[in-house]
């Protein structure tokens, strides 16, 4: 009897688990525009300033994939996480400081493919539970010099998978200390939070409440 309780129980759970992913609520273009007509808050807007470089690594073959993920090179941002970066592009243009953007929203159909290569939670998001990149409440930035337009020297390079790229990690110069510091000031005096493996990856807060967006970027762009 306590087999047969047991065996009913582990089905229940994966019955509730199967649910849930089926469940998984991700917006598309057909459902977009009445979504943020409703709440405009939930608009994935572009963002635009003389002081960013974007290097949308996936949009080129320079990634971890080794190949050209993204058919666009965009920088998109739900609306209120989108204020918040140029609330912090403004705190860092009087340090002659610039930001330089790596990835922003993310259209979901490409997370499923990222932990189609690597299944590790550490570093890509999970498609049963959706990332914060899919929900324009994610960025991946670096720092330039306003004079020079040359990127500053950091811990390490962009989606770099070792400790090296921790929030925690010592091993760092002078300099790369001094430059993560002030970027982690910057972006945390904004609103967003750090994310503990990746020093160059930031949440805005309360991402919770935003939904999973598979929009791609030209049809954001129409």
């Amino acid at each position: 009897m306590k087999f047969k309780l047991k065996v009913v129980f582990t089905l229940l759970l994966i019955g509730i688990a199967t649910t849930s992913f089926a469940q998984l609520n991700v917006i598309s273009a057909n459902n977009y525009d009445s979504l943020v007509k409703a709440n405009p808050k939930l608009q994935l807007v572009p963002l635009k300033s003389d002081c960013i470089q974007q290097n949308i690594k996936y949009a080129t073959a320079d990634n971890f994939t080794k190949e050209i993920v993204y058919d666009t090179a965009a920088v998109y941002l739900s609306a209120q996480a989108h204020d918040a970066l140029l609330k912090v592009i403004n705190l860092l243009k009087p340090l002659n400081i610039g930001l330089i953007i790596y990835d922003a929203y993310r259209p979901y159909r490409y997370t499923v493919k990222f932990w189609d290569i690597i299944q590790d939670d550490q570093y890509v998001a999970d498609p049963k539970k959706g990332s914060r990149h899919n929900r324009g409440c994610a960025v991946d930035v670096g720092l330039f010099s306003l004079k020079t337009g040359k990127p500053l020297e950091m811990p390490t390079a962009y989606d770099d998978f070792s400790e090296n790229a921790w929030v925690s990690s010592k091993n760092r110069t002078n300099l790369q200390t001094k430059n993560v510091e002030r970027l982690q000031k910057a972006m945390t005096d904004c609103g967003f939070q750090l994310f503990a493996t990746e020093w160059w990856h930031f949440d805005y807060s309360g991402w919770q409440q935003y939904p999973i967006y598979d929009i791609s970027f030209q049809e954001l762009g129409k």
